[in-house]
């Protein structure tokens, strides 16, 4: 289930998209504009407001009690859609005076970048993506895990629900810039809910909560049982708040150990560790990603139901003998996690180039210059993509 605070990144983001396309985009129609009336954008865009609010308010008056964002009749409600969203835009302005300022930012140098159209539209070398066939890449995979290939036939009762292996189009940055999906342009990363930084948060919060339960337990008893070895609680329990307090801290360390890798540069996916087993790799056809056949499902506790996914690889080394690898993903809604699964197939299809919603994170990654695992530098063959200086795309596609 998606909680409020899932419910507002998604619309900041959406906001934030909404703001970058009205100031970005519009650039070149503006001028155009301009040149032909004569009026200043602010000039045009207040006699449109004026008209807007107008139309609105006539309609209101004859009818009465009734929204008009939800009018029968398509022009109004458009209308009052349009006005809603700049109401919105104005608040945000005022209230986030330093995101507008990056906003504005990002979109002046946007437009240094399509000024200079030798550099914006240049087409760079591409031979560095994948382009082995499966079978080609299916013996890479075996000779990356040392060993020969299981294939399985996934059944379950509880996962029913297939998810689409593509979008409707590569580009639906409104929608699926709040989906927790981070790339660096060569490597995609999805997480799952089991592993070893999940295992180090349970573990912190264990002996937090045992720290402070026994110490206090034994404020109870100090002066009659340890009289002149009051010390030894402290001694004991300080040291397991502080240990119990650093690996909450530093969990994230471990984080890169949880996450499918899918590298469009190889066409391979890497799984993610679990306690107990090493990751492979198998070609990102094999894997698939399932929804429960109900939009809830009790959680372990059983006081409250969540929402889960499950990631499947269809083939799995041959030394796993006893379990077949599966991991749960996702746990917002069944359109946040299929998106988030068609955007991981979407990447390593390189017939197309990636998705404008992926801009940010690579630019992200390019500012620290670490690749996604923040275990090496950010890859080389992106770098041309990027303006040294401003940290952002500046190429028209990035393949």
């Amino acid at each position: 289930m998606m909680s409020s605070g899932d419910k507002g990144l998604d619309k900041s983001s959406k906001l934030d998209d909404l703001l970058d396309s009205l100031i970005s985009d519009k650039d070149l129609e503006r001028y155009i504009a301009e040149q032909e009336d004569g009026l200043t954008h602010e000039e045009r865009e207040k006699i449109k407001r004026e008209n807007r609010i107008n139309a609105i308010n006539q309609w209101c008056a004859e009818n009465p009690n009734r929204d008009p964002t939800r009018a029968k009749d398509k022009t109004i409600k458009q209308l009052a859609l349009d006005e809603e969203a700049v109401v919105r835009i104005e608040e945000f302005r005022k209230n986030n005076p330093e995101k507008m300022a990056e906003i504005s930012i990002r979109s002046e140098n946007k437009i240094k970048y399509r000024r200079d159209r030798q550099t914006y539209e240049e087409q760079l070398p591409r031979n560095y993506l994948h382009v082995d066939s499966y079978e080609t890449r299916l013996k890479k995979a075996e000779a990356l895990n040392g060993c020969g290939f299981k294939t399985r036939t996934f059944k379950s009762k509880r996962f029913t629900d297939e998810y689409a292996a593509e979008l409707k189009s590569p580009n639906r940055g409104s929608t699926l810039e709040g989906h927790w999906v981070e790339s660096d342009g060569k490597q995609l990363a999805i997480s799952w809910f089991g592993g070893w930084s999940n295992l180090f948060t349970a573990l912190s919060f264990l002996l937090m909560v045992a720290a402070v339960l026994f110490f206090f337990v034994d404020l109870g008893v100090i002066g009659f049982v340890w009289e002149d070895y009051r010390w030894v609680p402290f001694a004991i329990y300080a040291p397991m708040f502080i240990i119990g307090f650093y690996m909450l801290k530093h969990r994230a360390i471990l984080a890169h150990r949880d996450n499918f890798y899918f590298n469009r540069h190889t066409g391979l996916v890497k799984t993610p560790h679990t306690l107990f087993r090493k990751p492979f790799y198998l070609p990102y056809e094999d894997i698939v990603c399932y929804g429960a056949n109900e939009r809830n499902v009790g959680s372990a506790r059983g006081g409250s139901r969540v929402f889960v996914s499950l990631m499947v690889p269809l083939k799995y080394p041959k030394h796993y003998r006893f379990t077949k690898p599966t991991f749960y993903v996702g746990g917002f809604n069944r359109e946040w996690d299929s998106l988030e699964y068609a955007t991981a197939m979407t990447f390593m299809d390189t017939s197309i180039p990636l998705g404008t919603h992926l801009y940010q994170s690579i630019e992200h990654y390019f500012k620290i210059d670490k690749d996604i695992t923040e275990k090496h530098a950010f890859p080389e063959e992106l770098k041309p993509y990027l303006d040294p200086d401003d940290c952002q795309v500046n190429r028209h596609e990035v393949w």
